[in-house]
């Protein structure tokens, strides 16, 4: 019988990428997103299954993880791919944008682990991935919200890990970095090692399918300086992060 992958945000960007990986590598594959039309038409070309969905919408969640579990008869893996995003100016702290990314990002994967947990507990096993991203390391300029959000979820995975164990239930964490999609289109500002969006996909799947680490990160080189980054001192830290606010938009 052929495991079953669920990925919301898959119907465009690391998503998409993802879900055309899984089903090159045999999964049933459900997709969720805002969207129909690209869902669709990743049904078309790769046979995922389309399950429209706005992860706002806790009700709609809730119904979308019982058809899923009733139509394909399980829920082996879940990737929480979805993902909102805006530069914001140095020093702005607008509550809207503010609540708009982290109600999608954040508390949309809380909307999807209860009931998703709840469902991989009855089955006796399952695994969940987050798709955080390299931006949660640290209080990164410009992207406070985004950064916030991504951190959180950081922080959420490995309690996760830990508390879930016992259930059978593998947490997974995916940082990406600097990754060519509709998103990452809106910046304004360098993104040093871009990576296309397939390599992305590929990596993903690689790192669920062929190992069992918790952190999916890369490009490497890109992590390795984030991550020695947040070690420096706060004094060297925050003159490091002012530069980058110091630094002209391109």
């Amino acid at each position: 019988m052929a495991k079953v992958a669920w990925v919301l945000g898959g119907g465009s960007g690391i998503g998409a990428e993802t879900v055309k990986q899984l089903s090159q590598r045999g999964w049933t594959v459900a997709i969720s997103g805002r969207r129909e039309q690209p869902l669709n038409a990743l049904s078309a070309s790769h046979g995922a299954r389309p399950y429209p969905l706005d992860v706002t919408d806790f009700a709609a969640v809730k119904a979308t993880v019982a058809r899923i579990a009733e139509d394909l008869g399980k829920i082996d893996l879940v990737v929480f791919s979805v993902a909102a995003w805006e530069v914001t100016e140095p020093g702005r702290y607008d509550y809207e944008s503010f609540a708009k990314i982290i109600d999608t990002n954040l508390l949309g994967a809380m909307r999807v682990i209860d009931p998703v947990v709840a469902q991989m507990r009855r089955q006796g096993f399952g695994e969940i991935a987050l798709v955080a991203s390299v931006a949660g390391y640290f209080g990164l300029p410009r992207s406070a919200a985004y950064s916030s959000g991504k951190s959180a979820m950081i922080a959420l995975a490995e309690t996760m890990r830990t508390e879930l164990a016992a259930d059978n239930i593998a947490v997974r964490l995916i940082c990406p970095g600097f990754v060519k999609t509709d998103l990452t289109a809106k910046n304004d500002f360098p993104m040093p090692f871009l990576m296309e969006a397939e390599d992305a996909g590929k990596r993903i799947a690689d790192g669920l399918l062929k190992s069992r680490k918790f952190e999916i990160a890369f490009p490497l080189p890109f992590v390795l300086i984030l991550k020695t980054i947040r070690l420096l001192p706060y004094p060297v830290f925050f003159a490091l992060m002012s530069k980058l606010i110091s630094e002209p938009s391109k």
